[in-house]
């Protein structure tokens, strides 16, 4: 998410327990109740950040007038939600009728009994609105257990001034004419031994926005059709030792070892750093849109995300679900707001206001086929909108995926700060293997 929202604070869990919620105005802070003020029914929800706060205001007043059910909100900085979602959840509280999931917990949320099915909310018709990727990733034992708010994708961001400087012509922001991993690479390192010859100012050729981060990085071997973890969501052997992986890593590798790359910077500093021109080409999601605009739209480019020629393209995807804690008070309130804002009326309202990409086929299609513009942000959904509906691969689906993201993540780092490709893979399977054991 946009690093400007994302609290890098770590709290203790006892003061998690007892910090006031962030509600905005007219949003409700207190414990949930089966009445609202004026004697009708309300639901509360817990969600991260208050990033959709101003658009959800008109949705949920418009929810309201057509069921009479009070919404009251409460928002939290990325580490505390996830301190209190633990907490709250684990002790089978029964505070909040519908919570924020980051998707790639909710194989870990349902082992842990912390949801109910939304199979019994969900026809068969209505779960075939959702993108293939987002309908895998909200499932489990063959369960919707989290419904999609939204999905993700990522595309090439460009510095235009400094390819300007190097005389280096624009990359085509056309799908047909997406540019391989060397393709990139080499343009990469023409703007940098430009701009930039001997290294006094420190300037990338090319940078992942999450450098380091499955989440982004996790598309190189997915892009030589290499899986991110075995059918049964626990096999890494054969998987990530495998050559595609190691081929992939290689590659990723190379960016460092060859300097286009900058090693020292982190993911909390890339979008900065990119806005500020010390970086030629980068790729990242729909929110460093909001920076862009900050440093001038105008000095800024979009080209699709790059692909491994011969293979099919792949690109990152996944965002934030709506799901219903077991001991929530007001289920079918909860279960009616959460198909309002995700098959409904409430999710066709937001979806064509907040900038971000949709989960459903029919507004990713909207987008997809409006009208060609100038516009720098509808230009760049339109080419997400295209990947999430043909080359997005979800993240591991599997109960333990905070150990995945952990271990592999480490290794990428390995990797990227010149430790051998393979011997990292190996060390991430042996732990995995090890961390794996208490699922099953």
């Amino acid at each position: 998410m946009n690093a400007k929202r994302i609290t890098a604070a770590l709290l203790a869990l006892v003061m998690v327990i007892s910090l006031c919620a962030c509600s905005a105005p007219g949003a409700s802070g207190s414990s949930p109740s089966q009445t609202d003020d004026n004697g009708g029914q309300s639901i509360t929800c817990l969600f991260y950040s208050d990033v959709w706060a101003d658009y959800l205001y008109e949705v949920n007043d418009a929810f309201t007038a057509e069921t009479g059910i009070t919404v009251n909100m409460e928002y939290y900085p990325f580490d505390q939600f996830f301190e209190l979602v633990e907490v709250k959840l684990s002790s089978g509280s029964s505070d909040y009728d519908v919570v924020h999931v980051d998707v790639p917990m909710v194989a870990a949320y349902t082992e842990r009994d912390y949801l109910l099915s939304l199979d019994q909310f969900y026809s068969d018709e209505e779960k075939d609105m959702f993108i293939e990727s987002a309908l895998e990733a909200g499932t489990w034992n063959d369960q919707l257990m989290a419904a999609p708010m939204e999905t993700s994708s990522q595309v090439s961001y460009y510095n235009k001034a400094l390819l300007d400087e190097a005389g280096v012509e624009y990359p085509s922001a056309s799908i047909e004419d997406r540019l391989t991993y060397d393709e990139l690479y080499d343009l990469a390192k023409k703007v940098q031994k430009a701009v930039d010859p001997d290294g006094a100012k420190a300037i990338s050729g090319f940078m992942f926005e999450q450098v380091n981060r499955p989440y982004q990085i996790l598309c190189m071997p997915n892009g030589l059709g290499a899986p991110s973890i075995g059918d049964d969501s626990f096999t890494v052997r054969g998987i990530l030792d495998s050559e595609p992986w190691i081929e992939a890593m290689t590659v990723y590798q190379d960016a460092f070892e060859e300097g286009i790359s900058l090693r020292g910077i982190t993911a909390d500093e890339t979008l900065s750093n990119f806005a500020s021109g010390k970086i030629a080409f980068m790729i990242g999601g729909s929110w460093v849109i909001d920076a862009l605009e900050e440093a001038g739209i105008d000095n800024f480019g979009y080209a699709p995300h790059p692909y491994f020629e011969g293979h099919n393209p792949a690109t990152p995807t996944g965002s934030w679900h709506y799901g219903i804690p077991k001991n929530a008070q007001n289920v079918d309130a909860a279960a009616e707001y959460i198909k309002y804002m995700t098959v409904g009326n409430g999710h066709d309202m937001l979806m064509e206001n907040f900038p971000a990409l949709p989960a459903t086929t029919h507004q990713l299609n909207r987008i997809l086929n409006a009208e060609p513009s100038d516009d720098f942000t509808t230009e760049v959904l339109r080419l997400q909108a295209y990947e999430a509906l043909n080359t997005a691969v979800p993240r591991p689906i599997t109960p333990g995926y905070t150990e995945y993201e952990n271990i592999v993540g480490t290794a990428m780092e390995d990797i990227a700060n010149g430790s051998d490709v393979k011997e990292c893979l190996e060390s991430a399977v042996e732990q995995l293997e090890i961390a794996f054991e208490k699922y099953q």
